[in-house]
């Protein structure tokens, strides 16, 4: 889906050792920023160990139990790292803007909607979603 939506590079952790490949990549650089929208502990570890010294990490993941920052994936303190928790960082003014671009149509966000549910069936509408079955990615809920 990544590669379907535009993505150049795309990596399956099932395949490889992301964090290996994303620093390969980038000549062991690292990346200027990184975004967790997962909300496990494994892939915030992931997203700190692979930001360059100055390297932001935009934390968008709703997490189910207490989240640790591990001292080596965070470079002991001294990798001048930032973490950012806001779910829109920039407020509403970035909001507002990636509205507009989802209104204008340049981007068709359609093909990550997998599955639709009655609000009557949200229940198992979350149950899919958090189990991770079927091949879902985004569900729509339909009050109708």
């Amino acid at each position: 889906m990544a590669r379907r939506m535009g993505a150049d590079v795309t990596l399956n952790f099932r395949n490889c050792d992301v964090v290996d490949e994303i620093m390969k990549l980038t000549g062991g650089r690292g990346v200027d920023s990184s975004i967790e929208a997962l909300g496990t502990q494994g892939t915030f570890e992931s997203s700190l160990r692979i930001l360059k010294p100055g390297g932001t990490l935009s934390s968008l993941g709703v997490y189910s139990s207490d989240l640790t920052i591990p001292l080596g994936a965070f470079a002991a303190g001294l990798g001048d790292h930032k973490i950012n928790t806001a779910l829109c960082p920039g407020g509403k003014e970035r909001m507002r803007r990636l509205m507009n671009v989802v209104e204008s149509g340049r981007v068709e966000l359609g093909p990550l909607v997998t599955h639709h549910y009655k609000l009557d069936d949200i229940v198992a509408a979350y149950d899919l979603f958090a189990n991770q079955r079927d091949g879902v990615l985004k569900v729509a809920i339909k009050p109708h």
